[in-house]
């Protein structure tokens, strides 16, 4: 079975948190981590809350021009994007009526010169699936951003992506599923993925289990396409990337009557990241070209 798939509000989705991170105080007044009992408080310099300022409502309200003006110029996201594919997503993001959403912000280090920020970011658009049309899509990142201080003030100059949820519900009975992926990308030759689903009385369920690489252009087909077992829990192998690159892992369930309609469908997309490495995002083409 095949299913028609929104791609732009996914790929934006995967490359956005460059700006959102910056965007951290969106419910604290003060220039101060966000509230964590882990991490003592850091003192925030003034230019760079002023920064942070500006730039929340120019993210909320997809100012691009306001919001590229936080980009270093030789920008390099950990996944080899530069700054004009960072103005093509918010266009597109625009175009797709996407809402943002800045959840949790904390810095994690703040210098002179350099401030490394975490943030969860929210995204909602609505997708179409074939027959049972639209439904809504929730995208839940978060990420890391590495800042610098220039003479024009403080720029992004790249970033790393650190988890991705996302969850497509669908029709009259969408299915509720679990995924479970490993922490990291493995180094053996396959990885173990479980897909859970719990079974209701006379619904059928097809189950579609793929990964691919963190940020592609069209999605490619899946690997596995099976029926659930009858225990509702699915044991999948997936082979990684060789290059050892971070990866999503996606999933598709589709519940139909006994005589094959269908009825509800749940898209489930979960990032893997590659293992950790001293070497910072954006530096080494040859790990971190993936999208």
């Amino acid at each position: 079975m095949k299913h028609n798939i929104t791609l732009v509000p996914v790929t934006a989705a995967l490359l956005l948190g460059c700006v959102f991170l910056v965007s951290c105080q969106r419910s604290q007044p003060t220039a101060r981590v966000a509230s964590s009992s882990e991490q003592p408080d850091v003192t925030i310099p003034d230019d760079l809350q002023e920064t942070v300022n500006t730039l929340i409502p120019a993210v909320e309200t997809l100012d691009i021009p306001s919001i590229l003006s936080a980009y270093a110029k030789d920008f390099v996201s950990g996944t080899r994007r530069d700054r004009d594919n960072v103005r093509d997503v918010f266009a597109r993001l625009k175009e797709n009526h996407v809402t943002l959403q800045v959840e949790q912000t904390t810095f994690e280090k703040v210098t002179a010169t350099e401030a490394q920020l975490r943030t969860q970011l929210r995204l909602r658009y609505n997708d179409r699936f074939r027959d049972l049309g639209e439904g809504e899509v929730v995208v839940t990142d978060v990420l890391r951003h590495f800042l610098r201080k220039e003479e024009q003030g403080w720029k992004i100059y790249t970033d790393e992506r650190l988890s991705t949820y996302r969850e497509g519900r669908f029709g009259q009975q969408p299915p509720n599923a679990k995924l479970e992926v490993p922490e990291h990308l493995p180094t053996n030759l396959a990885y173990p993925v479980t897909v859970t689903v719990p079974r209701e009385r006379n619904v059928d369920y097809q189950v579609m289990v793929g990964n691919y690489a963190e940020d592609p252009a069209i999605l490619p087909p899946p690997d596995i396409v099976t029926s659930l077992p009858e225990d509702g829990v699915l044991h999948a192998n997936l082979l990684p990337n060789p290059q050892g690159r971070s990866e999503m892992v996606r999933i598709t369930i589709i519940a139909a009557t006994p005589d094959g309609q269908w009825v509800g469908a749940t898209t489930i997309s979960k990032f893997v990241p590659r293992a950790t490495s001293a070497t910072k995002p954006g530096e080494a083409e040859e790990e971190h070209e993936l999208i």
